[in-house]
Parts: structure tokens; C-alpha cells; sequence
């Protein structure tokens, strides 16, 4: 009998874990230098979110953060008589990995030019089903008060059930949308605040199977951290 609850216990708290985890970004980039040249074993310092992430690049300059709680990030690099002289910032989405294609580096010296990050958005978006509402778009949406009416402002294909105020996408039945809030399941967006949210991403279609087996639509939000709040206020000194 003791070794059935231990074991119980045991599903009970992976399951939790692998539903904390499924949230989680990576961050990719590579480093060169002024001539676009690779620059190889770069030091990388990521930092953000409580915590700094050191990583070393391959003989290629490129490297990968991976396991990463959304929101803002600094990343800075540095290599033999170079760095990147200035602190840049990166902001990591949930379930998404974010590109930053190449981080120029200089040599150590005062006079030289500012760092700048390149980034080059895809012209065409591969997977249409999923819905992706940065910070900008939550602070300036009419429906900031209520999640679920945000979210579905965001695509024709989401209706919200006046009876029920259950969200239906592509004309699932009520209910069969599934909800998680900082990487937990939960039953409902109800109560989180429209100023405390971070970021919202979903899919309409196309559903990874690490959500679970549904035929209605993923509903992923996170909420915003105090690391978050104190890098929009830095940024504004």
C-alpha cells in the first residue's frame, strides 16, 4: 500500500512538472565580429528573470539558451580584446524560439560605434494556427480588461459564448479549449488582470501534442514579473 502512494505522489508531481515546463522559450544567435566574421568560443551572458545563464559558442560563434521563462532578457558577449560595449535586450515568448541572428562585437575601445542586434522577422509566417499578442498589443487593446475578449479580438475564428462566456474556436464545442496561466493548466482565465499580463500565444489548429488531446485551441498566458515592471521602468530612465 505504501508503495502505491509514493508512486501516485510520484505521477502526480511529474505531471505538474511537465505542465510547468511546456511555456518555456530559447533564445538562438551567433556572434561575429565588424566584418560579419564568425568569432568562435564567444563568452555569452544571459540575465533576466533572476537568474544569469553563462554559455560558450561553438566554432561557429552561434549559441542557444534553451528552458527559458518568458519576458526581457540582457545579453551581452564578450571574446579576446572584444565585446559587446553595450547591454542589449531581448524579449523571450513563450513556446517560441527567438532569433537573434547575429551580435556584433568590437573591439574594446571607446570610439567604436554602438553594438547594434540584427533581426530579421520571417517574410511569411510558417504555422498559421498559432496566434502570438505581444506586450505592445495587450497594453494598447480596447479589451485589456478581459483576456478571453483580447484574445479572440486577435482572429475571426474565435467567438466568445454569450451564455457561457466560454471561448469556441473554429466551432468546437464549449469547454474544449484548453488554458494555461505560467506554464500551469487551469480551468479559466478569469481573475488575472489585464495590466498583469505579459504576453498570450495559441493555436487555433495544429495543436503540439505536449498541450494534451483536444479538439478545441490552446490558450497560453503569461503574466508579467517583477523583473519585467523594473527593465520597462529602466528603460525609460
Amino acid at each position: 500500500m505504501k508503495t502505491k502512494i509514493t508512486l501516485i505522489l510520484a505521477a502526480v508531481l511529474s505531471a505538474g512538472f511537465l505542465s510547468a515546463q511546456v511555456t518555456l522559450g530559447t533564445l538562438k544567435g551567433q556572434i561575429v565580429d565588424a566584418d560579419k566574421v564568425s568569432i568562435p568560443s564567444a563568452k555569452v551572458f544571459l540575465e533576466g528573470q533572476g537568474v544569469v545563464n553563462r554559455q560558450k559558442a561553438d566554432l561557429e560563434g552561434k549559441f542557444t539558451f534553451e528552458a527559458l521563462k518568458p519576458g526581457v532578457y540582457n545579453v551581452k558577449a564578450v571574446s579576446m580584446g572584444k565585446d559587446t560595449t553595450t547591454i542589449n535586450t531581448v524579449e523571450i515568448k513563450p513556446d517560441a524560439i527567438t532569433n537573434l541572428e547575429m551580435i556584433t562585437l568590437q573591439d574594446n575601445s571607446i570610439m567604436k560605434d554602438p553594438i547594434v542586434i540584427e533581426y530579421h522577422a520571417p517574410l511569411i509566417k510558417k504555422d498559421i494556427s498559432k496566434i502570438e499578442i505581444s506586450a505592445a498589443d495587450i497594453a494598447n487593446s480596447p479589451n485589456i480588461r478581459n483576456p478571453k475578449e483580447l484574445f479572440a479580438s486577435m482572429n475571426s475564428d474565435i467567438i466568445i459564448n454569450e451564455g457561457s462566456d466560454e471561448m469556441i474556436i473554429r466551432g468546437s464545442r464549449p469547454g474544449d479549449v484548453i488554458y494555461y496561466v505560467d506554464g500551469v493548466k487551469s480551468n479559466n482565465l478569469n481573475g488575472v488582470p489585464g495590466v498583469g499580463i505579459g504576453s498570450m500565444m495559441g493555436y487555433t489548429g495544429g495543436i503540439p501534442a505536449k498541450y494534451g488531446d483536444t479538439t478545441g485551441g490552446v490558450v497560453v498566458l503569461e503574466t508579467k514579473s517583477y523583473f519585467d515592471l523594473y527593465y520597462a521602468w529602466k528603460a525609460r530612465q
